[in-house]
């Protein structure tokens, strides 16, 4: 069977890799741009495959499908990390375009959702204009992805696939008295719900009288080996976010076989059940401090019980041949000239 040779672009860069991978279970073949616009090393800790190719500009005619990246921070033009995407969207229209949205309409530190999806000009305290492209008009006629069942709700349309990780890469290891935490450092403060993290944080140092550890903040891996180790190792991890939606580490915390805390939002409270294979918890510090102290000083057995529940769960719920199922099926869709709607059905509905 010929090769679907498929354009992309490093942006979001667990899922890139990810995506990646469906080249070692089907026909594609995947070919990356060089990223000037954002620098980092290829992959952060994480090995690069060695079937991937990397060009430095697209050439119309080599290749079949472009898989292109955006979140609610692209709508403002002036702001680097959209500039990639406006680029390579003007450039390239000689083949369908699928666009993954990693993020929802929710910026309100700076607009509201509505500017967020529809675009229009807002004023600053000095009566200067500004502009927001708004992402249906960046959209436009490419078909959208989005990560989580809610999402499609929260845009207003989008097809959502799910992430989906191998087991084999998260074994089980012993757990040390630890609680850790994956989010970057700063950014979208309340689609993060950092607030109510800064005021977790202080009631677990006031209560269980350690820190959380904050991976790229109070702590940071030296590699993919060491990431993996640290945070498999980890008892306790907890995800208060509002709008992320479906968090990947979240994920590869259950694979791992830890005790997880989250937020109930984008559906997780659908597959978390409380007690059993995790916990769900309201948005108040107090709740998160008094839950993760009594967990950890009084008991550790329940959590490994838990753990081990929660790693069943990701991995009948968030295994990776699904995922590359879901997008093979995807890719060979649009390029068959159809636009497929959600049905409503999760996969926890399955």
């Amino acid at each position: 069977m010929k090769k679907i040779k498929i354009f992309g672009c490093v942006n979001h860069l667990p899922h890139n890799l990810a995506l990646v991978q469906i080249a070692e279970n089907y026909p594609v073949e995947f070919t990356y741009l060089e990223n000037n616009n954002r620098r980092w090393s290829r992959w952060s800790h994480q090995a690069v495959p060695d079937y991937l190719n990397w060009v430095t500009y697209y050439e119309p005619g080599k290749y079949d499908l472009a898989i292109l990246h955006v979140d609610q921070q692209h709508t403002d033009p002036k702001i680097g990390k959209g500039h990639l995407y406006r680029h390579l969207n003007e450039v390239i229209q000689d083949i369908p375009k699928i666009v993954i949205n990693h993020g929802t309409p929710m910026w309100d530190e700076v607009y509201t959702e509505d500017l967020v999806i529809n675009g229009g000009t807002i004023y600053d305290p000095d009566g200067k204009p500004k502009f927001l492209d708004g992402m249906r008009k960046m959209i436009g006629d490419n078909f959208m992805v989005v990560n989580s069942y809610d999402s499609v709700e929260r845009w207003g349309w989008g097809y959502p696939i799910i992430h989906g990780m191998d087991p084999d890469d998260w074994p089980v290891m012993t757990k040390e008295p630890r609680i850790a935490m994956s989010l970057s450092p700063g950014g979208l403060d309340k689609y993060y719900n950092r607030q109510l993290i800064s005021a977790i944080k202080g009631e677990v140092k006031e209560l269980v009288g350690h820190d959380i550890t904050h991976f790229n903040v109070n702590w940071e891996p030296k590699d993919e080996a060491d990431y993996k180790n640290f945070f498999s190792t980890s008892l306790l991890h907890f995800y208060p976010f509002k709008d992320s939606p479906m968090p990947r580490a979240r994920t590869e915390a259950m694979l791992a076989g830890c005790c997880v805390l989250s937020s109930r939002y984008h559906n997780a409270d659908e597959f978390i059940e409380q007690g059993v294979n995790g916990f769900i918890l309201p948005d108040n510090p107090l709740t998160y401090a008094e839950t993760l102290n009594q967990l950890l000083n009084y008991n550790y057995k329940e959590c490994i019980e838990i753990g081990k529940n929660a790693r069943e769960t990701a991995i009948k719920y968030f295994n990776y041949k699904d995922f590359q199922a879901d997008w093979w099926e995807l890719i060979n869709l649009i390029l068959d000239g159809k636009r497929p709607i959600w049905n409503g059905s999760k996969r926890w509905d399955k």
